[in-house]
């Protein structure tokens, strides 16, 4: 029985009242939704509430689970759709995901000073971070999955359910526009 077929077998054992087993399609699961949510927040508790929030909308949509895709794409999207919704309603309240952390760390330095090559590595990936979570979030997801990830563009069609040429196109227009606005706040 390959992997498709048991967790087929699990989400139907969930279905017909023997909850618990649920807890099976976490434990597989926990590094994919992980990966997801540390692309879009740094923080690890912000990381692991968005999780649970995963896996508790998961498990409430779990009837709606088409069992002729896999259970793993079928979580990806839920995960994605719901950080990138999150990640929006942050941007709209104007706050900076890591502007807590960046604070926390400037108050505890306490004198220490980084060399120099190790600060301007540290400001130019802070920079990054940031410039993801500002422009386009389809660009930046490819850009992620790509970049970070390591991902093929193979694996990214089937993932997102695109073409590889529009995912070859997304990086390109993330580079671009990560590009410009590293530009302009460098």
């Amino acid at each position: 029985m390959n992997n498709s077929e048991e967790e087929f077998q699990i989400v139907e054992a969930v279905l017909n009242g023997q909850k618990d087993r649920y807890r099976e399609l976490v434990d597989r699961h926990a590094p994919l939704v992980f990966n997801i949510v540390n692309q879009f927040v740094s923080r690890r508790e912000e990381a692991e509430e968005l999780a649970q929030e995963i896996f508790v909308k998961t498990y409430e949509r779990l009837s709606s689970f088409n069992k002729q895709s896999k259970f793993s794409s079928w979580l990806y999207r839920i995960a994605y759709n719901h950080c990138r919704d999150y990640a929006k309603n942050i941007r709209r309240k104007n706050e900076s995901f890591d502007e807590v952390r960046e604070q926390d760390l400037k108050n505890n330095m306490g004198g220490y000073s980084m060399p120099d090559a190790e600060l301007e590595k540290a400001e130019w990936i802070a920079l990054l971070k940031k410039g993801l979570k500002e422009i386009n979030t389809d660009y930046a997801e490819a850009f992620l999955m790509k970049y970070e990830a390591g991902m093929t563009y193979q694996a990214m069609a089937q993932r997102l359910e695109a073409s590889k040429g529009a995912l070859k196109v997304r990086v390109y227009r993330a580079k671009k526009e990560l590009k410009a606005f590293i530009e302009q706040n460098s």
